[in-house]
């Protein structure tokens, strides 16, 4: 750890990261400082603030709250006048001192890729406090000694205590960013729908494309017949000829889409009835399933009803297939714009090594599959504007999450 004669907190920082690689959000950061903040407010507890933020918008609520405490004082080293001009400037962070608990928090957005992304100290009731403490302290132009010093951190480490929020806090982590992530996929989708609207230009725009291709096959493989004949059997317009059959091929493909059957449909009862197909199946392997519908109402799709059940069921037999003595869940829910089908089960875990290829075609971890079933799935979801996603494998349990844009309620 670095003294007071080691005036360099970036250093102090980066040494304690040689072998951490976990990345935290932005939000995970404002949501842990919040956290922080929230009881020295509510109760005005006695407590002296150290902070250096570079962006407070998210923040401004509870710091305002803390300025209005009389038994807080907050010092901001943001201000360039009360620091030295070295790579400390690029490190934001908070030290907190009071009588409730010590705390301090360093992070530094600078170095990563993903400015939305960045490395956490952290340690609560740590000595690493007081050094951190000394490290800042000359920069301010007053002397905080006795304040910081009559709530002094204890002495030892506390490892254990920091253990446990630091792993906490990971796990807060992970599911704040799969969130964003599922919140930028959304927005992305939802700048499609109108749903109705969007799937009728395309199977529109599918025709016109189709009609205009076949055209121009049609041409190619007259003049190809004219050629055969003149040149006799010649390797080079047999190739033509076959090219000219393969896109016939995809165009039947891109066609298919067209024979969609799209109606409003309520998606409680779609899952309800895909679930009928298992009924005589899923006790062979002592398996049972379940229907939790938490979308507090009916909830409509414009869907093929075909392609939905043929989704619900390759997920739930592949469930069934990768456990026994268990009980398989299908559960509905929504937000605003997108219903949610949850399908889980607690057999065998994915690998990690295989789950970013489940949905590659021809991938299967079955011997002799085919490695199509999930990759269908995701096309089939494609042609509704909806997606699928391995949610989590591990030891408990393997989740897939389904969405579909919501036509109404």
């Amino acid at each position: 750890m670095y003294r007071n004669n080691k005036k360099d907190l970036k250093n102090f920082f980066q040494r304690s990261y040689d072998d951490n690689f976990e990345l935290f959000s932005k939000n995970t950061v404002n949501g842990l400082l919040r956290s922080l903040f929230e009881p020295i407010a509510a109760n005005n507890a006695v407590s002296l603030i150290l902070t250096r933020f570079k962006h407070t918008n998210s923040l401004e609520g509870i710091i305002k709250r803390l300025e209005y405490c009389s038994n807080v004082e907050m010092y901001s080293f943001l201000d360039y006048d009360n620091i030295l001009k070295d790579d400390f400037v690029e490190t934001e962070f908070v030290i907190i001192t009071s009588q409730r608990y010590n705390a301090v928090l360093i992070w530094d957005y600078s170095d990563s890729k993903d400015k939305n992304e960045t490395k956490l100290y952290i340690r609560l009731n740590s000595k690493d406090v007081n050094e951190v403490f000394e490290t800042v302290k000359t920069r301010l132009k007053v002397n905080l000694d006795d304040k910081f010093y009559s709530f002094r951190p204890e002495r030892r480490e506390n490892a254990l205590l920091n253990d446990a929020v630091y792993n906490v806090l990971k796990m807060l982590n992970e599911n704040i960013k799969e969130n964003e992530f599922n919140s930028k996929e959304q927005e992305l989708i939802a700048n499609k729908l109108d749903v109705k609207t969007d799937k009728t230009q395309q199977d529109t725009n599918i025709r016109h494309c189709c009609h205009e291709i076949k055209n121009q096959l049609s041409v190619i493989d007259i003049y190809a017949k004219i050629l055969e004949k003149q040149f006799g059997d010649d390797q080079n317009i047999a190739l033509i000829q076959k090219s000219v059959s393969l896109i016939r091929l995809q165009l039947e493909d891109l066609r298919a889409n067209d024979n969609l059957n799209f109606k409003d449909k309520n998606l409680a009862d779609v899952i309800k009835s895909s679930m009928e197909v298992f009924n005589k199946i899923l006790p062979q392997k002592n398996n049972t399933i379940k229907f939790i519908d938490n979308a507090s109402g009916d909830l409509f799709v414009y869907i093929d009803e075909d392609r939905i059940f043929t989704i619900i069921n390759n997920i739930v037999k592949n469930a069934n297939e990768s456990t026994s003595n268990d009980e398989i869940e299908i559960a509905l829910d929504c937000n605003d714009k997108f219903a949610k089908i949850y399908i889980k089960n607690h057999g065998e875990k994915i690998p990690e090594d295989i789950q970013p290829k489940l949905f590659e075609e021809g991938f299967s971890t079955k011997q002799g599959g085919w490695g199509v079933g999930l990759n269908v799935c995701q096309k089939y979801l494609a042609s509704h504007l909806g997606s699928i996603k391995l949610v989590k494998s591990d030891d408990c349990e393997t989740q897939f999450l389904v969405m579909l844009p919501i036509s109404h309620r």
